[in-house]
């Protein structure tokens, strides 16, 4: 990932810096790294959103088995003996993750993710991408 492709990455500065938050990633949700804190490095942002893209992936199959067959996924939050792992979906087709300890303020990290997504949800969607003409290269 290059620099310029982290340009988003200074919205994710208000969470990051939270107590007992590791990190925050904003991918596609094809697992296409779109920003990452400033103190994790690119392959591993890069490797945290294709894992992260896998996670959602299972809790949008399971949405139908929650409600009805256009229940849609909001947010999916994992927990590890360690620490959470909260996805949330910020945009069309963007995805915010954000990795804490466990004993991070679950409420008020929420209410962050919240009000990120509502302030900057236009510039966090992600547009489909496709493979073009006969499987080529993408865009």
């Amino acid at each position: 990932m290059t620099t310029q492709v982290n340009r988003l990455g200074w919205m994710l500065g208000d969470l990051s810096s939270m107590p007992d938050v590791r990190y925050a990633v904003l991918l596609a949700t094809d697992g296409l790294a779109l920003g990452h804190s400033e103190s994790m490095d690119s392959d591993t942002a890069d490797t945290i959103a294709a894992s992260t893209s896998g996670f959602h992936s299972i809790g949008v199959a399971l949405a139908p088995y929650t409600g009805g067959k256009n229940n849609g996924l909001r947010q999916v939050v994992g927990e590890f003996d360690e620490g959470l792992l909260f996805v949330k979906t910020v945009g069309h087709n963007a995805l915010l993750a954000v990795s804490t300890t466990d004993a991070v303020d679950a409420e008020v990290l929420t209410y962050r993710m919240n009000g990120l997504t509502e302030r900057l949800g236009a510039e966090l969607s992600s547009p489909a991408r496709n493979q073009g003409d006969e499987g080529g290269a993408r865009p």
